[in-house]
């Protein structure tokens, strides 16, 4: 069996077993009374099952099982990369749940998410240098001759950057996961891009478990978005965001990729660029106005688009469309050099702040607008 006709395989398997899943999960969530109901910064009128997660994890769970089972056994050498996955696979869905079910205070939840994280760098999940193509690459683990406590000290680059990689792809997940089928179709489509990525970059021996997985994991969320596409009969929760974006971390740095002078993990960053742009700038706007960082709003740009008068589906697909271009974007970028990867990033950021600033302008029109036409009323009230 090829690595093509592999992932093949785990896409259609995990797309039929993910089906099944979502309707198992939506079942058991609508007798459990785990619901998502109404409320202020929500658009849903009604009560909607929320365990999306559980059947998302469930699908990974299987289909990670499979590839182990068909996988010779050289791939599988690194056995402790493929537990590790498992491992924190389960424990960030339970920490999820968790949340939906009772919640939990940003802070410990994020406390959470960066052991998970530690965890995935200790089995070696990590990253150890970035190669920006010009030069050698900065080393983020120097060598310390053997000594215990120069080689903590020497790691601390790579743990301190591994934390974050992993805990800007599980939040910026979580952050968008706001209307029926926008979190699950823009991590479909990442998750195919690092999948095709990693094929069209030959690796040593068969199909590497970092690019197994994008495979198993967009087909889970072909069967989820069957439950979840407007108006949605379920939706992911934090156990399904937070599940997916740990996944397309792990897998980020799992791969491996071969590509010429690849910068570390600027073909993720280019098909997540939506995602990761979002949390950024909610973060910074939040900081800037002296407020709780964590804390939720309806200023995130899917709420602004909707503002403006996009009806959700329009609005999702306005992001799938994005997504897709940049997914595309970057399997085709992975083929060259990595300053040029670079200054595409540069220029998907610099186009994502000109679309803040004319949504900012469409708001500032539509609100002159509507102050005018409410003028003459209150005149002739007072006449």
């Amino acid at each position: 069996m090829t690595p093509v006709s592999a992932s093949l395989m785990l896409f259609a398997v995990s797309c039929v077993v993910g089906t099944a899943a979502a309707v198992l999960a939506c079942r058991m969530s609508h007798r459990t009374g785990i619901l998502d109901r109404p409320g202020d910064r929500k658009v849903h009128e009604k009560s909607v099952a929320y365990l999306g997660g559980l059947g998302v994890t469930l699908t990974l769970l299987l289909g990670t099982a499979l590839y182990a089972w068909i996988a010779p056994l050289d791939t599988l050498r690194n056995r402790a990369v493929v537990d590790a996955f498992v491992y924190g696979l389960v424990a960030i869905f339970l920490i999820g749940l968790w949340d939906d079910v009772a919640g939990i205070r940003p802070l410990p939840k994020l406390a959470l998410q960066i052991a998970v994280a530690v965890g995935l760098w200790s089995a070696g999940v990590r990253i150890e240098r970035i190669n920006i193509g010009f030069g050698d690459p900065m080393e983020l683990m120097a060598n310390a001759d053997g000594r215990v406590l120069l080689a903590l000290l020497a790691a601390v680059p790579s743990l301190i950057v591994t934390i974050g990689w992993y805990a800007a792809l599980m939040n910026s997940i979580n952050l968008i996961d706001g209307l029926d089928g926008l979190a699950g179709g823009v991590a479909l489509i990442a998750a195919l891009a690092l999948g095709i990525t990693g094929l069209t970059n030959p690796q040593d021996g068969w199909l590497v478990p970092g690019v197994a997985i994008p495979f198993v994991l967009a087909g889970a969320l072909v069967g989820f978005l069957v439950l979840n596409w407007h108006p949605a009969k379920m939706f992911l929760g934090d156990s399904g965001s937070l599940t997916i974006g740990y996944v397309l971390a792990t897998a980020s740095l799992a791969a491996s990729t071969k590509a010429p002078a690849l910068l570390a993990l600027l073909v993720p960053m280019v098909a997540l660029a939506l995602p990761l742009f979002e949390t950024s700038f909610s973060f910074l706007r939040r900081a800037l106005r002296r407020q709780n960082p964590f804390k939720a709003d309806r200023r995130h740009l899917h709420h602004r688009l909707i503002d403006a008068g996009l009806d959700q589906r329009r609005t999702v697909l306005v992001f799938l469309y994005a997504t897709l271009y940049l997914g595309v974007n970057s399997v085709i970028l992975a083929q060259f050099k990595s300053f040029l990867i670079l200054i595409n990033v540069v220029m998907i950021g610099i186009g994502l702040m000109m679309l803040i600033e004319y949504l900012k302008y469409f708001e500032r029109k539509r609100e002159s607008a509507s102050g005018a036409s409410e003028k003459p009323e209150a005149d002739a009230g007072r006449r």
